[in-house]
């Protein structure tokens, strides 16, 4: 049966469970959904429908259903969303393509703070380096977000939020699966007196396969293993009825033993990345008045080891690099009228990294130290939330000040405005503008560089009737000043002019109390003026954005068997892309791909669950990356207590 038939069935089978089943949704209209309460849209706890940003929640029960994979294919499948890696062996760090926006462009929090990786060429952080077992739930906020969350929120920004639970409890896992991987985790929460705290361990193994691809398959090309070890605690203290405070820690190391380049094997290398995360979260709430003070600090080391003599040019190379940040950020919200919610705060960021580089080549030996280099900003920003008495009219305005130690200063603004046709349907409608600020690496290169900024609209409608929602919004980006790699002069400049709409169409429908479906599919059209990357001696308008599929649809179906068992299947096609081809060739077209995964789970007692799940059944052949394997047909078995 060929992909696109494949394709074509799953669409048809979610659209005909929409539309086929409106008796039996309305023989069940008594089931109803309580909304789920998000803190990302605008950094004070409300519920979906209380805001009129586009924000897509991943809940603790979708989270249990992907038991065995990661953060990364989680988000892969979400509407706007796309992270070439994801799909790749163990240890490949993704990249993060929101609504088109280049790796880098995405802000990505955890428990609200911001977290990437100061020696990273766009401050990426790696998403390796926080096991989905770990997280309670994920909210996703699409669109330029800048004036609330400051650089790097061009995209949108992705709100990971790890577990802390309010009751004592003992919970873990245990799971083996294809490419011998294991997985094991374990976590306790208890309190004592006002003190209540979480603490957990996980660790992953797998033998993996090789990242490289063998366009011969005669090389023999080596298995690439990957370990990863992480530990966190979180400890929350209620003050008093008014006040509470939270710290965390966070450890988190992992070493793999990805190929460095596609197409070529590695027989001897070694990469390690290591983060500890610490930090403090100080709330006070009383009404709808909200006062918060948090603050974290992030040490980052990383290390490639290169020791291939089966290489021709560089026989061996020692990169080592050392980061660390510190956030800061106060915040008070506070209702000024009993339609009018005022949002005023200020943060603080600081970076710094150094590096050393050491290889041996057909030319001698070579060593290098990059010079400690650091940046620091500070902002103040401002939001109003008003709304009318009958709550038809939702509009919020916001504005930011960035002052920056190497670029100097710039501005954001956001107007968010809604309206509700009925208790039903809500149109939404935004205006907004991003910035991000140039990362580290590329400063130490070039301090002359400028903030890369956008501009950003939004017009959409959502439906929401009891567990049933539905969302349709069409979104256009244009960015100045991108940042990029010249190689005329080998070096970084703001030159980048980028154009991006598209249109993004969610659905959730319980056919129902046993069955229930969810489809999501994203059209984006993509424009890129850059330098020519088959020259490099002039300026050419690219139609397309690397790695990006123009078309991409995910559908899924959950089937609750009875009390005990559980079900889903899910289909994901992606339509062709372009890569790069390498140095001075031209881009190469990766094909179109269809993925068919689906998962069971048995409830053997209140406190122990069986699971199994499987990818790629089809065992299709693709590449999510020019030079690079994905994954195979793959499965996976667990048992886990709680």
């Amino acid at each position: 049966m060929s992909k696109k038939l494949i394709t074509l069935l799953v669409c048809l089978i979610a659209t005909t469970l929409l539309f086929g089943q409106k008796d039996s949704l309305q023989k069940n209209s008594t089931a109803t959904q309580l909304e789920d309460v998000i803190v990302t849209a605008n950094k004070i706890e409300q519920k979906q429908n209380g805001t009129s940003k586009v924000i897509t929640v991943i809940t603790a029960a979708q989270i249990q259903q992907n038991a065995g994979r990661t953060i990364a294919q989680v988000l892969n499948e979400q509407a706007g969303l796309s992270l070439p890696g994801s799909l790749s062996n163990l240890g490949t760090v993704p990249s993060i393509y929101m609504r088109g926006a280049a790796s880098g462009r995405t802000l990505i929090l955890l428990d609200g703070a911001p977290v990437g990786d100061p020696s990273m060429i766009s401050n990426e952080f790696d998403l390796n380096l926080v096991p989905l077992n770990q997280v309670e739930r994920i909210e996703i906020l699409k669109g330029a977000q800048s004036t609330l969350y400051g650089s790097d929120a061009i995209g949108g920004v992705i709100n990971i939020i790890t577990k802390s639970k309010g009751r004592p409890f003992v919970s873990g896992a245990l799971s083996y699966g294809s490419y011998g991987t294991k997985q094991s985790n374990l976590q306790f929460n208890s309190s004592i007196n006002k003190l209540n705290y979480t603490i957990g361990f996980e660790n992953q193994n797998a033998d993996g396969f090789s990242s490289a691809k063998d366009i011969t398959n005669k090389a023999n090309f080596d298995k690439d293993g990957y370990q990863n070890n992480s530990f966190f605690v979180k400890a929350k203290y209620k003050i008093d009825s008014l006040w509470d405070l939270q710290l965390s820690s966070r450890k988190t190391a992992y070493t793999s033993a990805i190929d460095y380049g596609g197409f070529m094997d590695d027989k001897d290398n070694e990469f390690k990345n290591a983060t500890t995360m610490s930090g403090l979260m100080l709330k006070y709430k009383k009404a709808k008045t909200n006062f918060q003070l948090q603050y974290q600090y992030t040490t980052q080391d990383r290390t490639y080891l290169n020791d291939s003599i089966d290489r021709t040019y560089t026989i061996f190379e020692n990169n080592q690099y050392a980061g660390t940040t510190h956030f800061a950020d106060a915040f008070l919200s506070r209702a000024i009228h009993k339609n009018i919610q005022w949002i005023i705060g200020t943060d603080f960021r600081y970076g710094s990294y150094n590096q050393t580089y050491a290889s041996i080549s057909q030319y001698g030996p070579y060593n290098d130290v990059f010079k400690d280099t650091f940046q620091l900003q500070n902002a103040l920003y401002t939001s109003i939330l008003i709304n009318d008495n009958a709550k038809k009219w939702l509009l919020e305005l916001g504005a930011r000040y960035n002052n920056h130690n190497r670029f100097g200063n710039n501005q954001t603004f956001t107007i968010n405005p809604s309206y509700a046709l009925s208790n039903q349907v809500r149109l939404i409608a935004s205006v907004s503008t991003g910035f991000k600020a140039p990362s580290l690496y590329q400063l130490s290169y070039n301090d002359q560089l400028k903030a890369e900024t956008s501009f950003n609209t939004e017009l959409g409608i959502s439906f929401r009737k009891g567990q049933v929602f539905a969302r349709a919004v069409y979104y256009n980006r244009n960015i100045k000043n991108g940042i990029d790699y010249n190689y005329i002069d080998y070096n970084f400049f703001n030159f980048i002019q980028q154009k991006v709409n598209g249109l993004e169409i969610e659905i959730q429908h319980p056919i129902t109390e046993q069955h229930q479906i969810s489809l999501n599919y994203t059209l984006m059209n993509g424009q890129e003026t850059n330098q020519n990357r088959i020259t490099t001696t002039d300026t050419i308008t690219y139609n397309y954005l690397l790695k990006r599929p123009k078309h991409s649809l995910n559908a899924q179906w959950n089937y609750t068997i009875n009390n005990k068992w559980n079900s889903s299947v899910t289909g994901r096609f992606i339509s062709e892309r372009k890569d790069v081809g390498g140095y001075t060739k031209p881009d190469v077209t990766l094909g179109y791909y269809t993925l068919i995964n689906a998962s069971i789970q048995y409830k053997w007692s209140n406190r122990i669950t069986v699971f199994a799940n499987g990818q790629n059944l089809l065992n299709d052949n693709f590449n999510e990356i020019n030079g690079y394997n994905a994954i195979g047909r793959m499965f996976q078995f667990g048992i886990r207590l709680n």
